[in-house]
């Protein structure tokens, strides 16, 4: 039985951890923050897992994973500290979901042993890691990590080298900052993009690949149409205005109840556990 420790028990740690314990993975999870690890040990699903609130060496551990917050001066702090403290026998593995693997490095000394575990949110349900190995991750690293991840049913990808944001979260950006540009631009409402998203690119991206989907249209197609409409694309290299405004203003999304959208008379709970569903049903169709 594989040993791994999470450093982190927020959203992405928790779900990580919870997903492990279901291929009989022995899970330690560390959170310094008293009173989240006591919710976590109230927490019925996670009843398997050993809890700490300091780091302790644990006899057998293969992996350690990280997912704490994303600020690349404390990833470094975290990962020269372990470096001291465990043996070199145990891999480290960031869940950062931009910066390069190189940079948390740094301040290492066995920089080989770091490398990118990219999770997807809800880490629990959507199958697909970036596996991100740096310029100084071993060979033996990334095959032993992905033959791990392997193991307990999830997808990983090895990526063939590192770059800022990855490869979905690109895509993702890309997609993001053009939608907030038409909202901006008043061509539609936040709720008609999402519409004309989920109804036409969403359903078809979760059975063909927007590359795939371009040799069904037809490269040349899409050819005749790029010098038309490429220059009219937003590509901007800072936040938009109406991203700025909603910052401005503490307008954060559901955590803060207003985003694009009002969520202060939403059920949260009900409405995410409506959503995993549909998503669990969706990965259950194109598996």
């Amino acid at each position: 039985m594989q040993k791994v420790l999470i450093i982190g028990g927020g959203f992405m740690g928790s779900a990580i951890a919870k997903y492990f314990i279901q291929y009989n993975v022995n899970v330690y999870l560390y959170e310094p923050n008293i009173e989240r690890l006591q919710q976590l040990k109230q927490q019925s699903d996670l009843q398997q897992i050993t809890f700490l609130q300091q780091l302790e060496q644990i006899d057998g551990l293969t992996f350690v994973f990280e997912a704490i917050v994303e600020n690349l001066q404390v990833k470094q702090a975290l990962f020269e500290q372990l470096d001291s403290f465990f043996g070199k026998e145990v891999t480290f593995c960031t869940n950062t979901s931009s910066y390069l693997i190189s940079d948390i490095a740094v301040k290492m000394m066995h920089k080989e042993r770091l490398i990118g575990t990219h999770f997807f949110s809800p880490a629990h349900i959507t199958p697909l890691i970036e596996v991100v190995p740096s310029t100084y991750t071993s060979q033996e690293r990334a095959n032993a990590t992905m033959q791990f991840l392997q193991s307990i049913c999830k997808k990983p990808i090895l990526l063939k080298r590192e770059i800022e944001g990855f490869v979905a979260n690109r895509l993702q950006s890309a997609l993001a900052r053009e939608a907030m540009s038409l909202v901006e631009k008043g061509i539609v409402t936040a709720e008609e993009l999402d519409f004309i998203a989920k109804m036409s690119l969403g359903v078809r991206l979760a059975n063909t690949g927007p590359l795939e989907q371009r040799d069904i249209n037809g490269l040349d197609t899409h050819y005749a149409i790029v010098d038309y409409v490429y220059p009219t694309l937003e590509n901007g290299t800072k936040p938009l205005a109406i991203h700025h405004a909603k910052i401005d203003a503490k307008q954060y999304g559901m955590k803060s109840d207003q985003g694009f959208y009002d969520w202060s008379s939403i059920d949260k709970k009900q409405y995410l556990a409506q959503k995993e569903k549909t998503l669990i049903d969706i990965i259950k169709l194109v598996q």
